[in-house]
């Protein structure tokens, strides 16, 4: 358990600094667009801490898959409820869900499916490549 939390730790650290660049990336594209000419700084502020935390919780839950009592499966699982649980809360704070609950929920299981394919494949393709040359 302590090497899952200090993993959990070490991640989430990690993946928090992408978390403010995206929100810049984000007001940057509604400031050009003209949807937002200015924001409080109450809620710059909220913004920033909601996305360092979903950030840090979305990179550090990634830590499951080194758990070596947990099966694919399962890890796979638990990474997919908090993740989705995490961008849920974080977007209901922020009032960033702008579409019926039902629809988030839809796409972030198809967008959690597809990029799990995609790297399911990749690494499969990689031991396979491993494998031929030994």
């Amino acid at each position: 358990m302590k090497k899952f939390v200090k993993d959990f730790a070490l991640r989430g650290m990690i993946a928090a600094g992408f978390g403010p660049l995206i929100l810049v990336s984000i007001y940057l594209g509604l400031q050009l667009s003209g949807i937002i000419i200015s924001i409080p700084t109450s809620q710059v502020n909220l913004n920033i801490i909601s996305s360092l935390i979903l950030a840090f919780i979305a990179g550090g839950i990634s830590a499951i898959f080194n758990v070596e009592k947990i099966s694919l499966g399962v890890a796979t699982l638990i990474d997919a409820i908090v993740i989705y649980l995490d961008y849920l809360i974080i977007y209901l704070i922020n009032n960033w869900i702008i579409i019926p609950l039902l629809i988030f929920t839809f796409v972030y299981i198809i967008s959690y499916l597809i990029i799990w394919a995609i790297i399911y494949h990749k690494v499969k393709s990689q031991v396979s490549s491993i494998n031929q040359k030994l």
